[in-house]
This record gives structure tokens, C-alpha cells and sequence, in this order.
């Protein structure tokens, strides 16, 4: 190939790279506004600020390992809000997906990162997500990742801080009171009738599987209604299915014909100062 075969590959490479870079920032405005994420255009597209977050997750998620290097998140979770997810065309979930992958394959590339596994997108249906968000994790390799976070690598590590809840309960047949351990961002906790809830409460009123409790990564409380017979309640208002709503501490909370309250219990540093100011 002589110079000038060489200069027209080159031109022509460049001018697809181009029509790509336009076709993406299209699908992105479309994108936007078909699931309802219309762009605030005094500063970029709803889809380019969600791959962004994306990237800075990724980054902050990375750990060392000493023989691989900095090994980054591969499970890129793709959280689209229940109603909107439901509402949403396939073949726009899909594209969605494809640039996901494009652009987390791309940063991880670009910043020299290596994975435990090949990057995926995995698309979830979630209550208590609210629009679009991109979790990226270390899925099957997550207690691995943990170990090698917690050995003492100099890197971002996120707060996994536990909370301790205590949680009151009252039912027809009594009252009595247990602790739940969550941490912001962490684990959701699933309540029921069944034993293995992470709450029980064995009243024939509650569903074996009633009802689902997060936290944020701000420490906000979430619950929505698993489809339960007899409805979840908060403050007397029914949670519908489907729906995820905010409560607060001290706030009635009724699965059937059991009222639970939750309370945060208090550092031992913050009992004791609390103790000195009596």
C-alpha cells in the first residue's frame, strides 16, 4: 500500500469514527426522550451524564491486585425504574444496553484496567430506582473483590459501615423487638411470614413474602410491597406494587395486621456523650 492508499484508509477510518460519534449522540437524544429522560440541553445529553457517572464508578470501584494490576467492575447493572422499564420499547432497551457496553469496554481500555470476567450488561427492573442508573460491580467476584479491597490497597474504598435498626413490633398476639443490621447502599431486606426473611413476622396477615426494605447510599430508608393480600402501610397510606416510598424513623409502618416501627440505635460514642449531658 503506497502513501496515498494509506492517507484515504486513514481519512475514511476517521470520517466512520465520526458518523459513529454522531449516530451514538442521536440514539442518545432519542433514547432520552422515549423513556421520558428529556435532556437538559445547558449542559449535555441525560444518556452522556449517565455513562459519565458511570465511568466515575467504575474508577472509584477499581482495586489492586498485585499480580493482575487494577482489576475494575465487569457486571455493569443497567437500573431502569419499574414503570419506565415496563413502558419502554425493547429495541431501545437494547441499543441502551449496546452503548453501555461500548463506552464501560472503551474507559476500562483507556485507563488500562483489567476484569476478573468479560464486561456485561445486565438490565434489571427496579422499584426503587428512580429514572436510569448504571451500578457497575464485580458480580460472581464480589467477596473477591471485598478481600482485596480490605487488604489494605491504597484505593477509594466505598463506606461499609453498618447501621444497626432496632425494629418494634406488635401484632394481635403481642409485642417484642429485634435488631436489623443494613448497610447504605448494601443489601436489600426482604420481610415476610416465611422463615427465611431477613424479618419475620409469622402473623396469618402477612404474606410469606410480604414486602422489601433498602437503604440509600445516604442512609434514606425505601420499602415497597412485594404483592402482598393484605398491603403494606405507612402512616396509614398503602403502598401500591410497584411503588417504593421514602419512611422515616418512628414512622407506622403495617404489614396486614402487624405494626412495626424502626429507630436507628445510637453509636456507643453518641449514647455516652448523651449520657454526660443529662
Amino acid at each position: 500500500m503506497d502513501e496515498n492508499e494509506r492517507k484515504e484508509a486513514r481519512r475514511d477510518e476517521t470520517l466512520v469514527e465520526r458518523l459513529l460519534h454522531r449516530a451514538l449522540e442521536s440514539l442518545g437524544a432519542a433514547l432520552d426522550r422515549r423513556l421520558g429522560l428529556e435532556p437538559n440541553t445547558s449542559t449535555a445529553l441525560t444518556t452522556s451524564r449517565l455513562i459519565e457517572r458511570m465511568r466515575r464508578l467504575i474508577d472509584e470501584r477499581a482495586v489492586e491486585d498485585a499480580h493482575r494490576g487494577r482489576l475494575a467492575p465487569h457486571v455493569m447493572k443497567l437500573k431502569i425504574e419499574w414503570g419506565m422499564h415496563s413502558s419502554a420499547p425493547d429495541d431501545l432497551i437494547e441499543e441502551l444496553k449496546k452503548e453501555i457496553l461500548t463506552a464501560a469496554i472503551d474507559h476500562i481500555n483507556d485507563q488500562r484496567l483489567r476484569t476478573f470476567a468479560p464486561v456485561r450488561v445486565e438490565v434489571v427492573a427496579d422499584i426503587f430506582t428512580t429514572g436510569i442508573t448504571v451500578d457497575p460491580s464485580f458480580g460472581e467476584f464480589e467477596e473477591e473483590a471485598r478481600r482485596l479491597r480490605e487488604g489494605g490497597v491504597e484505593t477509594p474504598a466505598e463506606s461499609t459501615e453498618e447501621i444497626v435498626l432496632v425494629v418494634e413490633i406488635r401484632s394481635p398476639e403481642g409485642q417484642q423487638q429485634t435488631s436489623l443490621r443494613m448497610v447504605p447502599g448494601g443489601q436489600r431486606i426482604d420481610i415476610g411470614r416465611a422463615a427465611d426473611n431477613d424479618l419475620c413476622l409469622r402473623h396469618p396477615s402477612v404474606s410469606k413474602i410480604h414486602a422489601t426494605m433498602a437503604m440509600t447510599r445516604e442512609g434514606s430508608l425505601l420499602l415497597s410491597d412485594a404483592g402482598s393480600t393484605n398491603g403494606t402501610y405507612i402512616n396509614g397510606r398503602r403502598i401500591a406494587y410497584g411503588e417504593a416510598r421514602a419512611f422515616r424513623e418512628g414512622d407506622v409502618i403495617n404489614f396486614g395486621e402487624v405494626e412495626v416501627r424502626f429507630r436507628r440505635l445510637a453509636h456507643r460514642a453518641d449514647a455516652a456523650s448523651s449520657e454526660e449531658d443529662r
